[in-house]
């Protein structure tokens, strides 16, 4: 019987955190790979995209905007956007970078030429089986490493949703994965789940009304700049906490986390272990100690089969 792991707490987690993990299967690395080189070939997945393989989809975030239809509101009169070159309100949208099925499918045939996706289910003819929201999970296997994703269609029907859930669910996985990743900014993401609201509250604090930028994106996420495009410290050690928390019982995964934060030079930041001793160590001794400890009980476990 398998036992449930418990993950240390993150040094900035607002309180005492833990997750219980169990082990999930995943297929066997049948390619060669080291955990170096499996790791090195995942990493090539977070490489930027090139602006010119980028796209933009509009999403208005102003109330008066969405009532008053593509005319756009008083405040928000409608005009062409240099981004996304449709005719939306100026500054009452914002434009979200993201990537194609096409652009997306070419990334991870050159990170790992065998890769491919399976549906989590599948209906009594063996195809893939939709949820209730006409969404399907799938999961996606890239380098030997499973993760799984969601995709929806939106409002199209027939088999242009079927092409697009499938292509939404392969980029929303290849995302579990870092793939375009940096295309989503905070703002972005605030803008989009609180309905355009922290935008609102903007103005009625006398702030801007909207986004300033041409286009009414309030960052150019699809091409981001030195100061933009790159997450602060504290964000970025704040993400590599909560991967390494829910990666726990997963070698590889945490030999990933590891490697990445070498490159963010986040080696040397102190953290919390596990309990009970819950001693404070550095990021790099933490992660490290637990892939030499996974690897140990990996062996036991291997030559007690035998």
């Amino acid at each position: 019987m398998a036992h449930a792991i418990e993950a240390p707490a993150g040094s900035m987690a607002e309180g005492p955190t833990s997750h219980t993990l169990f082990p999930v299967a995943r297929p066997a690395n049948t390619f060669g790979y080291t955990r170096e080189q499996q790791v090195e070939a995942l990493h090539k997945l977070r490489e930027p995209f090139a602006p010119t393989e980028v796209r933009h989809l509009p999403r208005v975030w102003c109330r008066a905007c969405k009532s008053a239809g593509w005319s756009g509101c008083q405040q928000h009169p409608a005009s062409k956007c240099q981004k996304c070159k449709q005719k939306m309100p100026n500054g009452g949208h914002i434009d979200l970078a993201y990537v194609g099925h096409a652009e997306a499918t070419n990334r991870l045939l050159n990170v790992d030429p065998f890769w491919d996706w399976e549906p989590l289910t599948v209906d009594e003819r063996g195809l893939p089986q939709v949820d209730g929201y006409r969404g399907l999970w799938i999961r996606l296997t890239v380098c030997g490493m499973s993760r799984l994703g969601y995709g929806h269609a939106g409002d199209k029907t027939g088999g242009d949703a079927v092409k697009e859930v499938i292509g939404d669910a392969i980029r929303n996985a290849g995302m579990r994965f870092g793939m375009a990743l940096d295309l989503w900014t905070s703002s972005d993401l605030e803008i989009i789940e609180s309905g355009g609201a922290s935008l609102e509250a903007d103005s009625s604090s006398g702030g801007q009304s909207g986004p300033s930028t041409s286009g009414g994106a309030r960052k150019a996420s699809a091409a981001p700049t030195e100061q933009d495009g790159q997450e602060s410290r504290e964000q970025a050690f704040a993400r590599l906490t909560e991967q390494y928390r829910n990666c726990w019982g997963n070698a590889l995964a945490l030999t990933k986390i590891r490697v990445e934060g070498k490159r963010l030079g986040l080696s040397k930041e102190r953290v919390q272990g596990p309990p009970p001793e819950s001693k404070w160590m550095t990021f790099d001794e933490l992660i490290e100690g637990r892939v030499t400890e996974l690897k140990a009980a990996q062996g036991g476990d291997e030559r007690s089969a035998a």
